[in-house]
Parts: C-alpha cells; structure tokens; sequence
C-alpha cells in the first residue's frame, strides 16, 4: 500500500504538473462555492452535513469533532477541469459594422486543504483545517469589438495611421480572479446524543481584473481599458453547527456559517498616453462573501450512509452589485463622460440546493459512494458576464476508499453538467459592447451567451496518528 509520506509527495508532484500556475482562474459551480469540500464528501455529492467524522467537518459543522476519539489529520485536495464557452455578435444594417465572436476555453484549478482534528478529552475535541474556498473568474483574449468609443482609430489617436486608421475595429483581452481560502479553528463537544461546535474562520482574499483593448495588428493599446489589483485581503467569521443522534441509526444536523466581508482596496491603472496618469490610482471597495445555513438527516447500519441535505444561500445579500470608487476621475463611461465611480450589476438571487448521497461499505478495506446535488442557476440574464462562470445546477458523484491499517485513500470524480446562460439586453456586459455615445444607443444588436461544464477530481488520504 502507499505510505502517507508517499501520497503527500505524489499530491505535491500532480498539483505542480497539472498546475504549475495557482493563479488561474477559478470557476462557478453552486454559485462560485464548490458542492463538496473534502474528497469523501464529494463521493457522496456533498450530502454530508449529518454523517460527520472528517477533518472538513471544520468547513460545513464542527459539531461532529466532538465524536471523534482520535487523532487523525487529514490532507486533499479537488482538481477541477472547466468547459467554457462564449459567444457573442454585433448585426448592424451595414456587413461591414458586423461581427461576432465564439471561443472555447480550458482552464484548470486547484483547490486543496489539510487539516487536523485531536482530543482533548473523552467529549471534548479541537480541530485546526486550512481550505480554500472557493472563487470565479474568466480568462478571454482576442474577443472581436469596437473600439470603447466606436471611433476610427485615426480619430482615437487624432493622427493618420496608414492601412489601419480608417477602421473602427478592436480586440479585447479580459482576464478576472477572485478567490477566499480559510484556515479554521475550531471546537466540538458531545454530550449524550447531543453535539454542538463552532468555529472561528480566518479568510483570506484577493481580486485581480484586466480588460484591455487593442488594434487588431496588437501594435497600439487603445485608451479605455482598466487593470485593477486589490491589496491582500484578510477578514474573520465563525460558524456553529448542532447535530443529534434521534436513534442508534438516525441523526439530523443544523449548521450556519457566517457571511464575510473582505475589504478589496487597492490599484487600479487606465489605458491612458497621459503620463500624469501613468501611476495609477487607489481604489476602494469591499466584497461580502455570504452566509450559509445547512440542514441534514442522515441514516446508517453497518453497511450503509445515506443522507439527505438542503442548502441555503442568500446571494442576493451579497453578490447584487460590486462597486468601485476611486480616488480619481479617470474610468470613462460609454457615453465618453470620466467618473471615479463605477460598478458591476450582478444581481443573483437566493439559492437552495438539494444534495443527497450514498456510501455502501463491502468490507474492512473498501467503501464506495454516489451522490447528487441540484441548485438552480442564480445569474440572471441581467448579471450574464463572461467574468464569472455560469451557475452550473446539475452535479452527479461517485467515489470510493481503500482503508489499510489506520489509513485511508479517498477518491471521488465529479460531473457538473452543462448549462448555458443568456445575456440579457439591460446588462452592464450588453451597455459597454452597444453604447457609443449618447446618439448611439444599440443594445438590441448585440446578443450573447456563455455555456459551462466541468469536470473534477478529488484526492485525500486522512490517517490516525
């Protein structure tokens, strides 16, 4: 069998394989949260809320520490492989004001965690994990536009460029990251069939986002893109969690985690040839990562897990519009006017999510698992933006573990199916690629959409010590 030693090398190799930049976007799943934290949870499609006895019990509800009666610490970590496609047109009466765009994109993320969870006494356990969060983000290069003002270049730059400077043509790159990692410490109690804990999260966050316009030879930068990069970003929460043995084979489990608000200021720089503003300028703003409560009810016998959870999570608390301000008057708008305003209408709505999974043990040595988990799509066609990936409803699990000694090996692969989504004609995504100028307003020329699926892998061996 593989030593623990050997498995956090072969980890540490993959993720630096697979993964030599971290920096890479990471995308939507249930909203921009992953459906599973752990690679036993995601086995079961992230219906884990009353079963209990892993290390990521520190993530979803620390009450579940108080029945171990071990030492055991556990590392892992999820792979994620997207699908993202995009496309988008531009029809105008005249074929030569037309285009349209369409590109797939393959990026890849990691998400992994460690933790360690140890008895103090009989009833009493304390656990420390570090995880990340979750995120979103897109990364699109040589997107067909006009220019941000939808002048002719010659009329940009106030100069005759040969060949080129007649045409009003542009190409976009649009990169954004936002990611939260935690590291929780946290306590569990069990007394009789009753078990309580909580939970004190430090989160971790940063923000990065590039739009940025050129020619469409890429020898000239055309004034009106933005590269914004938030400072590092730390912020506390909490989490409580309960849960109850109701018979030897019945128990039921409440959880609720915090919402966080992380402070995002930092620098942003405009595409500009005045060299006043070469510099950049401060900007401030914040982001609420928002609260979850969880409810569950699990069975068990001495073959069989199943459970039951429903999920909820107020988005539109958090995610209905991200604004920045800055502390100079440099973004210019699409009707030409400069402001040290500005902000993102994202507009998501409330979501529940159903999940429900089964873990069936053969023997001694192997186990294995199947879930589900469905969560409606909370983007509406007014938030549609190719910065954040599509709220993917559908996941399907399975997964299994080999034990030896006092040691297991987890492995499960999960399949988000794919969902398309459709911009909508008030979205700030359709207003900057159809509004040129206050006599130039055509939004119901251009159309977009965007369609996602993903595929992921989760590792994680957890072992008594």
């Amino acid at each position: 069998m593989i030593s623990s030693r050997k498995f956090i090398l072969i980890l540490i190799l993959i993720s630096v394989w697979i993964f030599p930049d971290l920096s890479n976007p990471l995308e939507a799943f249930h909203g921009i949260m992953q459906p599973a934290f752990g690679a036993r949870q995601a086995g079961m499609g992230g219906a884990f809320q009353a079963v209990g006895g892993s290390v990521m019990d520190l993530e979803s509800n620390p009450s579940h520490l108080g029945r171990v009666r071990n030492t055991k610490w556990e590392l892992g970590s999820s792979f994620h492989f997207p699908r993202i496609e995009y496309s988008d047109e531009f029809i105008d009466p005249n074929p030569n004001q037309t285009y349209q765009n369409k590109m797939v994109e393959y990026p890849k993320a990691v998400l992994p965690y460690v933790g360690i969870i140890k008895p103090i006494t009989e009833n009493i356990s304390i656990g420390f994990a570090l995880y990340a969060q979750g995120g979103g983000g897109g990364h699109f290069k040589n997107i067909k536009r006009f220019t941000p003002e939808g002048r002719s270049l010659n009329e940009t730059f106030r100069t005759n460029i040969p060949v080129m400077g007649e045409r009003n043509f542009a190409v976009e790159d649009l990169t954004f990251r936002f990611m939260t990692m935690k590291s929780t410490f946290g306590v569990g109690v069990k007394q009789g069939n009753f078990a309580f804990g909580f939970g004190l999260d430090l989160v971790y966050g940063f923000m990065q986002l590039k739009r940025t316009y050129q020619d469409e030879t890429r020898s000239l930068t055309i004034p009106g893109g933005i590269r914004y990069q938030s400072d590092t970003s730390f912020t506390i929460g909490g989490k409580i969690g309960f849960s109850y043995d109701v018979t030897e084979n019945i128990r039921i489990a409440y959880s609720y985690t915090s919402r966080n608000v992380l402070p995002l200021d930092g620098t942003m720089f405009v595409d500009t040839y005045q060299p006043e503003r070469s510099f950049g300028t401060r900007v401030s703003r914040y982001m609420i990562w928002p609260d979850k409560h969880i409810a569950g009810i699990s069975y068990h016998n001495d073959r069989w897990i199943l459970d039951l959870d429903i999920k909820y999570i107020p988005w539109s608390q958090s995610f209905n519009s991200s604004k920045f301000r800055l502390e100079d008057s440099w973004v210019r708008t699409p009707i030409g006017v400069e402001t040290n305003t500005f902000q993102f209408n994202l507009n998501w709505k409330n979501q529940t999510i159903l999940a429900i999974g089964a873990e069936y043990k053969w023997n001694e040595t192997y186990k294995t698992r199947m879930g589900y988990s469905y969560g409606k799509n909370v983007i509406p066609a007014s938030g549609v933006s190719p910065m954040l990936g599509a709220s993917i409803e559908h996941h399907l699990a399975m997964g299994g573990t080999i034990t030896w000694d006092n040691t297991s090996l987890h492995i499960a692969c999960e399949y988000g199916f794919p969902k398309k989504t459709y911009g909508g004609k008030t979205s700030d995504w359709t207003l900057s690629h159809s509004v040129f100028s206050t006599s130039e307003v055509q939004p119901m020329q251009y159309s977009y959409q965007k369609t996602m699926s993903v595929f992921s892998i989760y590792l994680g061996m957890e072992q008594y010590i």
